[in-house]
């Protein structure tokens, strides 16, 4: 996985030198150009292995979200600092930050956000495959899905349904107004493992239930809004609607999102907030471009934009925001980052101390035990 931060380092010293140009061409980069800087299918398995079996719903905001790193950033942040907050509130509160409908819907899952803000190679790494293509992406999703459905790992459960149809495989919630989040040892669930690189393996947090195979994270309530995207299989393109979604949708799955409403989803420079890696930029077949006059990423102010419906009879309260100073460079946030994140990787993986980030620090802190008897 050290491999695949390479890019970014290099992305940031040439940006320091002022050596790269943002483009705004959108000519397809020549195929042998693909095939040097493209991950591998091992590469590739071994980066969606832990949310390859999760929700189609889930996966789609992953996705999508992988592709806006430091608004995922902000979000962790933001959530860690209104931890008491039910995902309701959660919901309700952050209507008021201008971040991607996927970032959004990914605040109640704190685990989820947890997990990928730590990991900001593989956070990056997703988020590049899905800008090159994201049709290999869901195929290779598909490849992993089959492998557990033939090691009898996946199967139909009291959290998941797991539909087939036509070769292709489907999970949904059994409920869609409570949705549980899988966790599970990836060197087991697919089987014996045919790639030289190992899968990404997450460790499941203490309070999760063991059931079925998998740990399961408590439910959480959802309203119908979280279904506003999904992934249309056999086009092997994520969509999303455009239309607030008012109900549930009572039939399979993989119907759901067949109907007009739902679109190919299109990547929003204006959400990037931060330089392109050199991957994205010698292997995507458009050529994204983000505008050196940007908005800075501070939710203190600048990005916060007014609503109506946060003004209920909820008893006020006021709610923390990120900690991230106005002065700092987008980059600087993911390149400081990457450097704690390789000193702290084994207290992460453990996944049994909860992590937080101290105030005006663009930088991730472990608080130790004298900082909670303190």
């Amino acid at each position: 996985m050290k491999r695949l931060s390479v890019p970014l380092i290099i992305s940031v010293l040439l940006s320091s030198a002022g050596l790269l140009a943002f483009s705004a061409s959108a000519t397809p980069e020549p195929a042998d150009q693909y095939e040097q800087t493209a991950d591998t299918d091992a590469q590739l398995d071994s980066l969606l292995a832990p949310i390859a079996l999760y929700p189609d719903t889930i996966l789609t905001h992953i996705l999508i979200a992988s592709t806006y790193p430091l608004e995922v950033i902000a979000a962790d942040r933001w959530r860690q600092d209104n931890s008491d907050l039910s995902p309701q509130q959660v919901q309700d509160a952050i209507e008021t930050y201008d971040w991607d409908p996927s970032v959004k819907a990914l605040a109640s899952f704190t685990d989820i956000l947890q997990t990928m803000s730590a990991d900001l190679t593989w956070l990056e790494s997703v988020g590049d495959n899905v800008l090159i293509s994201q049709a290999r992406v869901l195929a290779r999703v598909q490849v992993l899905r089959q492998h557990a459905l033939n090691s009898g790992s996946l199967q139909n459960n009291n959290y998941l349904e797991v539909d087939n149809d036509d070769s292709v495989i489907v999970i949904a919630p059994r409920r869609q107004e409570v949705v549980y989040v899988p966790y599970y040892d990836t060197r087991v669930v697919y089987g014996n493992w045919w790639h030289p690189v190992e899968p990404v393996y997450w460790h499941h947090p203490v309070n999760y239930r063991h059931s079925a195979g998998f740990y399961w994270s408590p439910g959480v309530q959802l309203s119908t809004v979280f279904y506003f995207g999904g992934i249309q299989w056999h086009e092997r393109h994520v969509v999303v609607s455009h239309r607030p979604v008012t109900r549930f949708y009572r039939g399979r799955e993989i119907k759901r999102t067949y109907s007009r409403s739902y679109q190919p989803w299109q990547h929003d420079v204006n959400h990037r907030r931060t330089r392109y890696s050199n991957h994205v930029e010698h292997a995507a077949p458009v050529k994204y471009t983000v505008s050196r006059e940007r908005q800075k990423l501070d939710y203190r102010n600048t990005n916060k934009k007014p609503v109506n419906h946060l003004s209920t009879a909820k008893p006020e309260r006021t709610l923390q925001q990120p900690k991230i100073q106005s002065g700092t460079s987008d980059r600087h946030i993911l390149s400081t980052s990457h450097a704690t994140r390789s000193n702290n990787e084994e207290k992460i993986k453990r996944n049994t101390t909860e992590r937080h980030y101290s105030t005006g620090s663009s930088q991730p802190h472990v608080k130790s035990n004298s900082d909670v008897n303190s």
